[in-house]
């Protein structure tokens, strides 16, 4: 199994990224990922501990996703504690993970790496990979390349785990049958709707009904803290439209900067690769039969006949060895040195890689080229902008942080000075507020810090990342209140009537299902509010009734031959429906929906395979949870 694991983790070229690296950044942003206290541990996990770093970048990423999900719903949605495990139980899986990768001598090469990060559209300049913005980006956020390197190995190493424990499933020939029964089955059903809304008109609900229920649920009426800010937003995007250009400019920046306007090199080859395993005599073996092939090419045989014939490389063998065109440094290094100093046309001689043996032919060869500006002027204009732009933003950023520190009981002369408006945000909690703005954890803690809720200051520039910048004061504090009932009367009103209504249409659905079942006709029962359907067969997949019903209705016991069964579900509206079962009958899957039904059974066994692992790994670990990670801010 585990030989098995570790073949279908190679592949040439046939790396896919999940997303992980990009994920990183779009959940919380590369600045924030780089802070956190590390001193402090959370957990240790077999001896290897978990700093407080690491649980604090998770907590607050999953905080704020929830946060913008529920919004002001989110303090009784959410309960703190539950967040806490729930972050600490990933990450100390991410280390059972790492360790059991470790272990079996799991790795993420350099070149797998490399790939990964050159994929990443954040390190990417009009679709390429761009080592100037990569350094510029983990500079400004404050991550050496080795740190960072360090951390998204780490994250394709897990990612690489559960692929290949979900990648190791299988599915029996009986298995398959047996489901294909089950998803091909149908049922025969008519329908009686109790619909609950006529009740709404013949329920009441007394003053004092809705009084008591409020008494009685006053913590869900309480209205957190909140604030309204003013604020001035000082943005690289924003100072680059107001950037002049001149020809004379344009056409310097443009000299200056051809490498930007470059299109390297790339080469167009095929392979055949013969795979090595552990072990001198894998290693001859796989020497002798590439050597075999060569001498088939030399003898003037069709490389991409016999790629197709010989090649080990899943990805590229059916299409001749075809691996399209790639930059130099794109490839493990034995095979980009050699690619990068053959002649188009020619084969190589066998290359040794962590692959196994390739024979490597050079199909032609795409020189470097600089575009024309004339061909390019509004792209060379948008850099041009956006260079000078950013020059301009850090100068502009230090004017603010000065003025808003010398006069920090106002914003409006840092605003006139820097050609700014003072805006004002909508009322927001501790937890943020909706919009893209107050969303931020750093602009909800900046609003409630000390500094600026109780004693009235403006705060320091608050760096969003992409350069952009706030600055912000309190316009107006709500405190923490007590919803008065005049203010949540009609709110609980509205809810004790439809739960009454609800609980009478029930009643009355009770009553239907004893009198059909009794043999009474169900079209001899309609009254208003009360509608039968005839339906006939379904399937798991129809549309032509609800899909909460149709789950519902292959859950019912099967009926005798000639019977039927009924049987009472509530809907999400709260409307009742007596389903009757007639019949069930089954029928043949389509070759294709066979196997559609194999993958998704591949799948959920995969998923089953992984979460079993990940339990074996924790019965078998010493872990221990350190109370401070219940406390940490």
């Amino acid at each position: 199994m585990l030989q098995a694991i570790r073949d279908r983790a190679q592949g040439w070229i046939a790396w896919v990224i999940i997303g992980i690296i990009i994920l990183v950044f779009a959940l919380f942003g590369i600045e924030q990922y780089a802070q956190g206290d590390k001193s402090v541990d959370v957990a240790e996990v077999n001896g290897e501990s978990i700093g407080s770093g690491e649980f604090l970048t998770l907590y607050n990423a999953q905080k704020q996703r929830l946060q913008q999900q529920f919004g002001d719903m989110y303090d009784t949605v959410v309960k703190d504690e539950d967040l806490r495990n729930q972050v600490l139980d990933a990450l100390i899986e991410s280390k059972l993970i790492e360790q059991w990768a470790d272990s079996q001598k799991m790795v993420i090469s350099d070149p797998q790496l490399a790939a990964a990060i050159q994929s990443a559209p954040v390190f990417q300049e009009e679709g390429k990979f761009s080592d100037k913005v990569y350094k510029e980006i983990l500079s400004r956020n404050g991550f050496s390349v080795a740190r960072f390197e360090h951390e998204q190995r780490q994250f394709l190493l897990e990612n690489q785990f559960n692929n290949l424990l979900m990648s190791s499933s299988f599915a029996t020939d009986a298995e398959v049958s047996q489901l294909a029964e089950l998803q091909a089955q149908q049922r025969e059903i008519n329908y009686i709707r109790v619909d609950q809304r006529p009740f709404m008109d013949q329920v009441t609900v007394s003053e004092q009904q809705v009084a008591e229920y409020f008494e009685a649920h006053k913590a869900d009426y309480i209205e957190s803290e909140k604030v309204k800010v003013d604020y001035i937003d000082l943005s690289q995007q924003q100072i680059a439209k107001n950037i002049a250009v001149t020809d004379d400019a344009i056409e310097a920046f443009y000299n200056q900067n051809k490498s930007l306007f470059t299109t390297p090199e790339k080469r167009q080859a095929s392979h055949i690769l013969i795979r090595t395993q552990e072990g001198e005599e894998s290693e001859q073996k796989a020497l002798e039969k590439i050597n075999e092939i060569k001498t088939k090419l030399d003898a003037g045989e069709d490389f991409a006949e016999l790629a197709k014939t010989y090649s080990e490389d899943p990805g590229s063998a059916l299409s001749g060895g075809e691996l399209g065109s790639f930059e130099q440094g794109m490839m493990v290094p034995e095979f980009d040195q050699a690619v990068f100093s053959m002649q188009a046309g020619t084969i190589s001689e066998p290359i040794k890689t962590e692959f196994g043996y390739h024979l490597i032919k050079l199909e032609k060869i795409q020189p470097q080229s600089v575009k024309p500006l004339a061909d390019i002027r509004d792209q060379v204009v948008a850099e041009y902008r956006n260079q000078e732009a950013e020059k301009k933003y850090y100068d502009l950023l230090d004017q603010m942080n000065t003025m808003v520190y010398e006069q920090p009981d106002t914003l409006q002369p840092a605003a006139d000075a820097l050609g700014l408006k003072v805006q004002s945000s909508e009322f927001f909690g501790r937890h943020g507020g909706v919009d893209e703005l107050t969303s931020n954890p750093k602009v909800s803690q900046a609003a409630f810090s000390d500094d600026v809720l109780k004693s009235k200051l403006n705060s320091t520039a608050i760096e969003l990342g992409d350069n952009r910048a706030v600055v912000l004061r309190i316009n107006t504090y709500q405190e923490e209140r007590q919803k008065a009932l005049s203010e949540v009367a009609d709110e609980i009103k509205q809810q004790l009537l439809r739960e009454a209504a609800v609980a009478e249409s029930s009643k009355l659905a009770d009553s239907l299902l004893a009198k059909v079942q009794q043999g009474e006709s169900p079209e001899s029962l309609m009254n208003s509010g009360v509608e039968w359907h005839t339906v006939g067969w379904v399937g798991r997949d129809s549309k032509n009734i609800l899909p909460q019903m149709l789950a519902e209705v292959f859950k019912i016991k099967k009926p005798q031959k000639g019977e039927s069964v009924w049987h009472k579900y509530q809907l999400q509206t709260g409307d009742s429906v007596l389903i009757q079962l007639k019949g069930v009958k089954s029928q043949e899957l389509t070759a294709q929906q066979r196997d559609n039904l194999k993958n998704a059974y591949l799948e959920l066994n995969g998923n089953a395979e992984l979460a079993a692992r990940l339990n074996a790994l924790k019965a078998t670990a010493d872990i221990e949870k350190l109370k401070v990670y219940q406390t940490l801010k």
